[in-house]
């Protein structure tokens, strides 16, 4: 793993002003993984936009850290919910212009 891809627990919590400890309860209900080098906490870049979703939610909507993997877990079935009507829309679709093609006089 580069250090390119990794930031510092310790510049996110200053940058976002929160505990680290908010980071490491994170880590302990499984929400985003972190990485130890010269011990130093990192979490890869790929995890921030998550991150910071958990940090509004705590900040903006003073959700406990300890509630976000609930949170989390309805996101993302909201999400998975969300694909299958554009899923079910786009067949729909297609059936209904198939049925309006074949009762079309010639």
């Amino acid at each position: 793993m580069q250090n390119e891809n990794l930031i510092s627990v310790t510049e996110f919590c200053q940058y976002h002003h929160i505990d680290a400890t908010f980071i490491q309860l994170l880590e302990e209900n499984g929400l985003i993984e972190t990485t130890m080098v010269q011990q130093t906490v990192y979490v890869q870049t790929g995890q921030l936009s998550q991150l910071e979703k958990f940090v509004r939610l705590n900040q903006e909507l003073n959700i406990h850290a300890e509630n976000l993997d609930i949170i989390s877990h309805l996101l993302q079935q909201t999400e998975i919910l969300r694909q299958e009507i554009t899923a079910l829309k786009s067949r729909l679709n297609f059936y209904e212009q198939f049925e309006n093609n074949s009762t079309q006089p010639e």
